[in-house]
C-alpha cells in the first residue's frame, strides 16, 4: 500500500469517527436506561481517542517518511527518559485499577454491573499491553 493511500484511508476513518461522535450525541439523548446510555457514551468517547490516535499517527506518518514508527527517536535523550517514566508510573496505575476493578466484580451481584465493569477491566488489560510492548519497542538502545 502506498503511503498516500494509508494517509487517505487515515483521514477517511478520522472522518467516520468524528461523524459517529455527533451522530451519539443526538442517539443518547434519546436512550431511557443508564447502562444504554453509559455504553453509548464510551462508544462515543472511544471514537473521540481513536479520532485523536489516527491524528497522531497522519503526523508521525508526515515527519518521519518512510522509516518503522518504532526508529522514530525523541528529540532529546532527557525528553526520552522523561517519556519512558511516565509511561512506567502509568503502567503502575493500570495495574492498581485492574485490580480494583476485579475486586468491585466480586463485590457485586448485579450481572449488569458486573457486565459493566468486566468491559472496562477488558480495557484497562489492553492499554497494560499496549503501554508494556511500547516501552519494549520505543525504548530499545539502539545501536
Amino acid at each position: 500500500m502506498s503511503q498516500d493511500r494509508l494517509v487517505e484511508l487515515i483521514k477517511k476513518q478520522i472522518r467516520i469517527e468524528k461523524n459517529f461522535v455527533k451522530t451519539v450525541d443526538e442517539q443518547i439523548k434519546s436512550l431511557h436506561t443508564v447502562a444504554a446510555k453509559l455504553l453509548m457514551l464510551e462508544t462515543q468517547k472511544d471514537s473521540e481517542k481513536h479520532a485523536m490516535v489516527l491524528d497522531g499517527i497522519l503526523t508521525v506518518i508526515k515527519q518521519k517518511g518512510t522509516k518503522p514508527l518504532w526508529n522514530t527517536l525523541l528529540d532529546s535523550y532527557v525528553d526520552k527518559i522523561v517519556a519512558k517514566r511516565n509511561l512506567e508510573k502509568h503502567i503502575k496505575t493500570e495495574a492498581a485499577m485492574l485490580e480494583n476493578i476485579k475486586e468491585a466484580m466480586k463485590e457485586t451481584k448485579d450481572e449488569g454491573i458486573k457486565l459493566l465493569l468486566e468491559h472496562i477491566g477488558n480495557d484497562e488489560k489492553k492499554h497494560h499491553e499496549i503501554m508494556h510492548e511500547v516501552l519494549k519497542q520505543a525504548y530499545k538502545i539502539k545501536p
